[in-house]
């Protein structure tokens, strides 16, 4: 009559799942469309990259060649900056940030449109 099944995620230890990388990409691919973002962690708010830093990033991710010093321009971040994606860093004349990579709903940005000639 009483079905003994526990099914919330406890695992009969009192403990809640832990959420990780993949089990966000498991709960959002749901049918829905999404797409790798790169970005600071700053003031607790999380500040996307510009999408070619994002990009540029998301290729290195993808082909597993995590470098510890991809130089770049993010001018709300101070100006030139150096990422280490191995230590998840980024280091600016502000400071030392978190970088984050997460998994959002929703398509890439298409990028820049390419100017037509006439």
């Amino acid at each position: 009559m009483y079905s003994n099944n526990n099914n919330n995620n406890d695992n009969g230890s009192g403990l809640a799942t832990v959420w990780t990388e993949e089990t966000q990409q498991q709960q959002i691919k749901q049918d829905k469309p999404t797409h790798p973002e790169w970005g600071v962690m700053k003031e607790q708010d999380f500040h996307p990259l510009t999408l070619k830093h994002q990009r540029d990033l998301e290729i290195l991710h993808q082909s597993g060649n995590a470098i510890v010093d991809f130089y770049f321009w993010q001018a709300n971040l101070g100006g030139y900056c150096m990422a280490d994606m191995i230590q998840n860093l980024v280091v600016s004349s502000d400071g030392a940030f978190v970088l984050v990579r997460r998994i959002v709903e929703g398509a890439p940005h298409p990028g820049r449109r390419k100017k037509k000639r006439s």
